[in-house]
């Protein structure tokens, strides 16, 4: 393979709500500032367009091909394109490999092929998170990111990110201190633990997590872990010093739905209010320390009262985040029957935005926090819902 002759590259992002692509976007700029390229403002003026894509729902899906598809058609043939980012694991026949070059997340030393570097990617930290890359309101911009691994050994009924990353891949123990001792030095006070499932760390190499946060208690830093899956983290638990909390700030706790029968369908095995009680009792004794969890909320056959029963996760969490479940092709989900219809979903989402703890931002001292996980204006969020309906124009209400 020849080797790429580029001297300014443009980059762009198309969803500033995720810390994953927030890493992987400042990491991929990072390389080519370090190899001597120029980022420039306009892809007009740029010998290589990158376009970094999510895909973990079908909106993001949409929004994602939607903007690098305009790119595409715009320059294909002129300029060397590359997708990279979950998309082009998830949906790749999306691309014509003839205009485009797609790179999933662990694909990353393809950029090395591809350009033939000083500093290899590899090499590269993507963890002074580029504002350019992720919303001030969501990120952590003060805290040093941290990637402790890259995808899971669950299996959820819907997960599409599971078809980008695959099986659990594990920073090793050594390279992590190394890493921590280097932010330190460089003066953060606060490291996210970052990964698609932390609760899967080290599944792959003999260790656990539990064995990374007892490791770091001697550590003078805050601690932030984004996520942890709720059945991992039962398990987990009890090999935990509870003097590691003292450290830790922030946990995402996902359990996405408080039903039974929902987390059946799902796929996750735990008992909802089983983490809600751990969560109390660290709570108790370590009442900083804030907890925030997700919800799908209309996954296929849930009904309403399913529905309602979810807020009283604010017993639990400091913030309570919901995203509208939509099928994504070739997950086991997306086969199952009852599909919430659109009328359904949208009057969900007004209970949502109607609930008495409802805020549009983070940035509040109200607390608990009941959110939409959605950039997006109340009609431009409905749109959306429309758009992605399973049932069209015939979708009846789902009681």
């Amino acid at each position: 393979m020849q080797p790429i002759q580029t001297h300014r590259v443009f980059f762009s992002t198309t969803f500033r709500l995720c810390d994953n692509n927030g890493y992987l976007s400042t990491q991929i700029c990072n390389f080519f500032k370090q190899n001597g390229m120029e980022l420039v403002n306009a892809p007009d003026t740029a010998d290589t367009i990158v376009i970094s894509t999510c895909g973990f729902d079908q909106e993001r899906e949409n929004a994602s091909y939607s903007i690098a598809g305009r790119y595409i058609e715009q320059y294909a043939g002129d300029k060397h394109l590359i997708v990279c980012g979950c998309l082009p694991k998830i949906n790749p026949g999306l691309f014509d490999l003839s205009t485009v070059t797609l790179i999933g997340p662990k694909e990353l030393y393809r950029f090395n092929e591809l350009f033939s570097p000083v500093v290899p990617i590899e090499a590269v930290s993507g963890s002074c998170l580029d504002e350019n890359f992720i919303n001030r309101d969501y990120g952590f911009l003060d805290a040093y990111y941290l990637q402790i691994c890259q995808g899971c050994v669950n299996h959820c009924s819907y997960c599409a990110i599971k078809k980008a990353k695959g099986h659990v891949t594990s920073k090793p123990l050594h390279r992590i201190t190394k890493e921590i001792e280097h932010a330190m030095d460089s003066g953060f006070k606060t490291i996210m633990l970052l990964a698609d499932d932390c609760a899967s760390y080290g599944i792959d190499i003999g260790i656990d997590l539990a064995d990374l946060l007892n490791g770091l208690k001697a550590y003078d830093v805050g601690l932030h872990l984004n996520y942890v899956e709720p059945g991992g983290f039962l398990r987990l638990l009890p090999k935990i010093d509870l003097a590691v909390f003292e450290k830790i700030r922030f946990i995402n706790i996902p359990v996405q739905a408080t039903s039974k029968r929902i987390l059946e369908r799902m796929n996750r095995h735990y008992n909802v209010d089983h983490v809600g009680e751990r969560i109390k009792a660290i709570k108790q004794q370590f009442p900083t320390t804030y907890f925030e969890t997700h919800v799908i909320y209309g996954f296929p056959g849930e009904n309403r009262l399913e529905f309602m029963d979810t807020f009283r996760l604010t017993q639990y969490f400091d913030s309570v985040i919901y995203f509208y479940y939509t099928d994504r092709k070739n997950v086991p989900s997306s086969s199952l029957p009852d599909k919430t219809g659109c009328r359904e979903m949208i009057w969900r989402t007004r209970q949502i935005m109607s609930h008495d703890l409802f805020s549009g931002t983070h940035d509040t001292e109200k607390q608990p926090l009941v959110l939409l996980g959605y950039g997006l204006d109340a009609q431009a969020l409905f749109k959306s819902i429309e758009s992605s309906c399973p049932c069209h124009d015939q979708c009846l209400t789902n009681v």
